[in-house]
């Protein structure tokens, strides 16, 4: 029973040296604080160097990684996916919910570049098309019953204008009316019409598993008049998809990359170029810890309360989200468009035309259920957006194979150690409950960046 306790209790101080990263595991790198950012990623702007916009930002990141949206061929037939969208937070600043739009902004603009992701592979496209044309005879009624007409339309006026002085009146209704001669009272009628249809649908799937957001960049955007956008730039290889992949199938294996400083020395080298990087990263993030090996990190972001264990508890359910979402999401795109145009000639040399197109997009990312071993938190930031100034929860959960192998050889011990204490009536069985088994505007902003990531070894 002693060597059982001896051998859990090592396990876990095992455990929790893996996840303080002690820094004597492996030596400082050579350089400045963002040198040592750019082993591994961040923002690595200083005060000075701040881009004009979210564009401009996007851009400078891609020269960097010397990568370009789409396909990028590397060596021996390695390729890279790259993608990226923006969305505009649409509360204003001061708002008691810009925090909540400005998260919602990066969810529709990170969704938005998986669906370009799976665009880009594989998209099934349908089409169609019609023209029709109709003549009319463009006449008014025969001069034999002309009169008649004219003399109705007059009786339907007065009725409804009785006792009035009737071209005054009806002047408020018709601005055009003249009470001139018959011929100018007379409606023109129409006697062609051209009708335009084209219905375009696409429809793409991917399992976007290695996915993930490597660089977020907020501020001002070009493009939508100065308004402040959240920008979000995706890449996918087959290298990150194994990456994915060893998170829920234990028996697999990476090659270990050449070690980088523990990841909490990577993140002080981040915060030395870039203070505020908490502010601005949601989402998944990957690694390289002081072990070559690959750890996944997940940022998850909550508006403060007067309850600091609540807002920490849920800004790290949306940070493991992020993992289980860089692990096994399945993105469905649809996109219909109807464009549907129709004009009429009339008979008095006019032309009418109607605008009848419609564009529906739906995109729906899903993802399956994950026994998530090992993940901790390694970071929680408490402040506020140093744009807007709302107060915000940032916890950064992290995971590696290491240290998932860690935790399930511990739970194995503790478990054994619970079923020897329970079979001797030392541990109370809890009583049943009745839910047990129940499952089931212009931003005059600067630009910042979150962290990112180098794509070297991607």
């Amino acid at each position: 029973m002693t060597a059982i306790c001896r051998q859990a209790f090592g396990l876990a101080t095992l455990l929790l040296a893996g996840l303080n990263g002690a820094a004597a595991q492996s030596p400082e790198p050579a350089g400045s604080a963002e040198a040592a950012a750019a082993l591994n990623g961040g923002a690595h702007l200083t005060a000075g160097a701040q881009p004009a916009s979210v564009e401009t930002c996007w851009a400078d990141w891609k020269a960097k990684e010397k990568l370009e949206d789409g396909k990028n061929e590397k060596k021996n037939g390695y390729f890279v996916y790259v993608a990226h969208e923006q969305a505009a937070v649409a509360e204003p600043p001061g708002s008691r919910n810009w925090l909540v739009g400005r998260n919602a902004a990066f969810t529709y603009a990170e969704i938005s570049a998986r669906k370009s992701l799976a665009e880009s592979m594989r998209s099934t496209m349908r089409s169609s098309r019609s023209a029709a044309v109709q003549m009319f005879g463009g006449s008014d009624a025969p001069p034999s019953l002309r009169p008649v007409v004219e003399q109705l339309s007059i009786v339907d006026k007065s009725r409804v204008l009785a006792d009035k002085a009737l071209d005054a009146e009806i002047k408020k209704f018709d601005p055009q009316w003249s009470g001139g001669t018959a011929a100018q009272q007379r409606a023109a009628i129409a006697t062609q019409q051209l009708r335009i249809d084209q219905s375009i649908e696409s429809r793409a799937e991917m399992f976007a598993s290695g996915a993930f957001t490597v660089v977020q960049c907020e501020g001002p955007s070009v493009e939508d008049a100065g308004k402040y956008h959240v920008l979000t730039g995706l890449i996918w290889s087959p290298k990150l998809a194994g990456i994915a992949e060893t998170i829920w199938n234990t028996t697999l294996t990476l090659q270990r990359e050449a070690p980088q400083p523990p990841i909490r020395q990577q993140f002080e080298a981040i915060k030395a170029g870039n203070p505020d990087w908490l502010a601005y990263t949601m989402g998944a993030r990957v690694f390289t810890d002081e072990n070559g090996e690959r750890v996944v990190v997940g940022f998850g972001v909550a508006p403060q309360t007067n309850l600091m264990p609540a807002d920490r508890s849920r800004a790290s359910l949306a940070a493991m989200a992020a993992i289980q979402q860089f692990v096994s999401e399945r993105v469905v795109a649809n996109r219909i468009g109807k464009d549907a145009y129709e004009s009429r000639g009339m008979s008095d040399g006019s032309v009418q035309s109607f605008n009848l197109g419609t564009y529906n997009e739906a995109v729906r990312a899903q993802a399956a259920d994950l026994q998530l071993k090992g993940a901790a938190e390694i970071l929680s930031w408490r402040g506020e957006h140093p744009w807007s100034k709302a107060k915000m929860q940032v916890v950064a959960v992290a995971w590696s194979q290491r240290w998932a192998k860690d935790a399930d050889a511990v739970g194995r011990a503790m478990g054994a150690a619970e079923q020897r204490m329970t079979k001797q009536g030392g541990l109370p069985r809890a009583s049943a409950t009745a839910d047990e088994g129940d499952g089931g505007a212009p931003a005059a902003a600067p630009v910042r960046a979150g962290a990112a990531a180098t794509t070297s070894d991607f």
